[in-house]
């Protein structure tokens, strides 16, 4: 996978500033996660969009916002709705600043608990 992101053109670096600059400083775009160990570990590209979840000032675990999705071009897909404005304008700056692979915002919003469907009848 990591040669497949090389070779696309994606800038991991830019993608990891410009989180950090528009989400805040607590968000990473480098984590991902590790089926084999149930948590999140570090990884050395963009997979998802996290801020450390603390209690009592220890990190108990990580809030995820989105996921970035390279299998059908290099795509950001969007999980909370109240972090639009800034995926929009991740997305945004990211393309503006690279002149290789574009950057897709992709929302893909759930609400929980799904709310119960109505009588078409």
């Amino acid at each position: 996978m990591a040669e497949l992101r090389k070779a696309a053109g994606i800038k991991v670096d830019l993608v990891e500033e410009i989180v950090k600059r528009h989400f805040g400083p607590e968000f990473t775009s480098k984590i991902t996660w590790s089926f084999s160990k149930g948590k999140y570990i570090p990884s050395t590209l963009p997979r998802r969009i996290a801020a450390p979840q603390k209690l009592l000032g220890l990190r108990i675990g990580w809030m995820t916002v989105g996921e970035f999705s390279d299998n059908m071009g290099f795509r950001l897909e969007l999980w909370d709705s109240t972090r639009l404005r800034e995926a929009e304008a991740l997305v945004e700056e990211y393309n503006k600043n690279t002149d290789g692979t574009k950057l897709e915002l992709c929302p893909s919003f759930m609400h929980w608990p799904a709310a119960p469907r109505r009588s078409a009848a």
